[in-house]
């Protein structure tokens, strides 16, 4: 094969460039490499990060459901629950669909009535763990009040202050269900710092090793916390009363099989049904309607896990301790039953 000159030399130019265009890569944009590893996250972690919304939608009050983007609500009826010898049986209805409001992230259209109305039983007070609380983002915290001052680390509202973020809110949601008897134990690694990007990458290796040595698992919490900016940068609160008190609004999150394979996503969306509706006939106007996403978030991993979101960055500490006991609260009750 004959080769000349301008051959050659275009050549030479295609590798030059493509040397240039590896060493732009690595020192601008190695910080957001993990973007491209896991492109089913990119968009959820740009659109979550502090300065991505600048107009949060307003909170419904009434809590209504939606079996699709656009159908009415069903009638409301009554809940039954039942205790088994050994498990606890909690038995939704549709009625209970009055207390579920679904924001539709996705284009999937899961059965919501029968899913809710779906039986659960296990038993969380077994001697084996039960219930893990870990945290992707445990680097998240809030809106500082006096005494809950904190440094901040990897962001803004996002600190390694143990006392304040995320990992303390794990730890008080921990001890509730230990007080009620439930098995939990708390992973307090933090999987977002000092790389946020690649947190659910991370935190996937932590959770894959905690399933296989921890097989009685059965349900999972990744808790979290929102954040959304106003246009003038002034952070965005939930907003709910509890039995009295300011509250930080509880989001549940449920990935789905839009993007990679996941099974068994309407298992963690049954569970988290019953949570939302539990929560939201207790303490009405406690919650934000469920999201349901095209990412999975990890959650193919096990058949009951979920992401709790308790308020967002302009929401106290104090404010989001309220809100982690309401969920707390529902958890007992699905595990025990109604009171």
């Amino acid at each position: 094969m004959k080769f000349n000159i301008r051959t050659l030399r275009g050549a030479g130019l295609v590798l030059l460039g493509a040397v240039l265009l590896r060493i732009l890569c690595s020192c601008t944009l190695s910080e957001h490499w993990g973007l491209f590893a896991q492109p089913e996250l990119a968009t959820y972690l740009t659109q979550t990060s502090k300065t991505q919304t600048t107009s949060p939608a307003p909170q419904a009050t009434e809590a209504t459901l939606q079996t699709s983007p656009t159908d009415p609500d069903p009638t409301a009826e009554t809940e039954s629950f039942r205790e088994s010898a050994g498990q606890s049986v909690v038995n939704l209805t549709e009625a209970d669909s009055n207390y579920v409001q679904i924001k539709y992230s996705c284009s999937s259209t899961p059965d919501i009535p029968a899913l809710l109305n779906q039986s659960l039983s296990w038993d969380l007070t077994t001697e084996e763990p039960a219930v893990l609380i870990i945290h992707t983002h445990g680097t998240e915290a809030y809106t500082p009040t006096p005494g809950m001052e904190y440094t901040e680390n990897g962001g803004e509202y996002r600190t390694t202050n143990s006392d304040v973020n995320m990992i303390a809110l794990g730890e008080e949601l921990t001890r509730q269900l230990q007080a009620a008897g439930i098995n939990a134990i708390h992973d307090q690694e933090y999987y977002d710092y000092p790389d946020y990007e690649a947190s659910y990458d991370v935190c996937r290796v932590a959770l894959e090793k905690h399933m296989k040595e921890i097989p009685s698992l059965k349900l999972v919490i990744d808790l979290h916390r929102d954040s959304a900016e106003y246009s003038d940068g002034s952070q965005w609160a939930t907003s709910a009363t509890v039995d009295g008190q300011e509250a930080a609004q509880v989001m549940l999150v449920i990935g789905t099989d839009r993007y990679y394979e996941h099974p068994n996503w309407e298992q963690n969306l049954s569970v988290a049904l019953k949570l939302h509706a539990l929560m939201e006939k207790e303490h009405p106007g406690s919650t934000r309607p469920l999201d349901l996403r095209k990412q999975r978030f990890n959650q193919d991993l096990c058949t009951g896990a979920i992401i709790a979101e308790i308020g967002s960055a302009g929401n106290t500490y104090e404010q989001a301790l309220v809100g982690v006991t309401v969920l707390a609260e529902a958890v007992i009750q699905l595990t025990y039953g109604a009171k």
